[in-house]
């Protein structure tokens, strides 16, 4: 088997129990393992700042894979579909029957969707479906919003009108339009999120010329005074639980911009806040004065 028909079978198999649970109960899950993980690294580490940073990227990862299974899927199923409608409504006007139209088109390659296609030719000629329980059956093993409405106007179809190619072609300039009005609305937002992920960075930035400077001011501060130098860790905590709450925000933010769901975030939750604790652990908790590096 081929390194794409492998991958192809894993994002499969993923999809399927994602659309099968829910996005909201995957990540529901994911809170409650990231919780457990916080608790468990907190007990053997001792620190605080690690805890939260497991128990926030703990959800994110899975959240993430389960988005981009189904994204993938979704995206297959949105490109295939159309095509195979478009097929299926010359077919029909040949041959004049949907059944021979679906066996002629269950020679072609349309992807994840000609899998279904054979289903539907199984349920029909072994099973005894009709052919409005079979597309029905379809819709609900892909749980896709195309091809739920699709297979809604195409039944629709069967029963009350006499033309359905035109039915079928309709069905399949729909997919097309939505697909390029979604590619157009993607192309138009990358700058948007290129801007976003450039804020949070300078925002990071900020923080930690601000944080690594004032520290030291304070420092030199409270020697001369003859007053204990606080912990470095432990003052600038509360700022650490701020940029990693900004780095969560904007993360999601983000997701909901471009897929129009939150979920769709959580890659860019992670990789931001993987940028900040890797800023706090190796910059800002050891206690490097930035600003007096560069003799400022």
């Amino acid at each position: 088997m081929s390194l794409t028909a492998l991958h192809r079978l894993d994002i499969s198999d993923t999809c399927s129990f994602v659309k099968s649970a829910g996005l909201p109960a995957v990540a529901a899950a994911s809170v409650i393992a990231g919780l457990v993980a916080a608790f468990v690294v907190f007990v053997l580490t001792s620190s605080p700042d690690i805890a939260l940073f497991a128990g926030v990227m703990a959800p994110l990862l899975p959240i993430a894979f389960a988005f981009r299974a189904v994204a993938v899927y979704d995206a297959e199923v949105e490109a295939k579909a159309p095509e195979l409608f478009y097929d299926l409504s010359e077919q029909v006007k040949a041959s004049g029957s949907i059944v021979k139209a679906l066996k002629r088109v269950s020679r072609h390659e349309y992807g994840t969707i000609s899998d279904e296609v054979c289903r539907m030719l199984s349920e029909i000629e072994e099973e005894g479906y009709d052919i409005a329980s079979a597309l029905r059956a379809m819709a609900l093993r892909t749980k896709n919003r195309y091809v739920d409405r699709s297979v809604s106007v195409i039944i629709e179809a069967l029963t009350t009108s006499s033309n359905l190619e035109s039915i079928l072609k309709a069905v399949a300039s729909e997919g097309r339009l939505a697909q390029s009005l979604k590619k157009e609305r993607q192309a138009g937002i990358s700058s948007s999120v290129f801007v976003i992920y450039f804020t949070a960075i300078i925002f990071l930035a900020v923080t930690m010329l601000c944080i690594t400077s004032f520290m030291h001011l304070s420092a030199d501060m409270r020697l001369a005074t003859g007053l204990e130098v606080l912990n470095v860790r432990d003052a600038v905590m509360p700022y650490y639980v701020l940029s990693v709450s900004v780095a969560l925000c904007t993360g999601l933010a983000i997701g909901e911009m471009r897929e129009a769901i939150v979920y769709g975030g959580a890659r860019d939750a992670a990789i931001l806040l993987g940028l900040t604790f890797l800023v706090y652990e190796l910059v800002i908790f050891p206690g490097y004065d930035m600003l007096g590096a560069f003799g400022i």
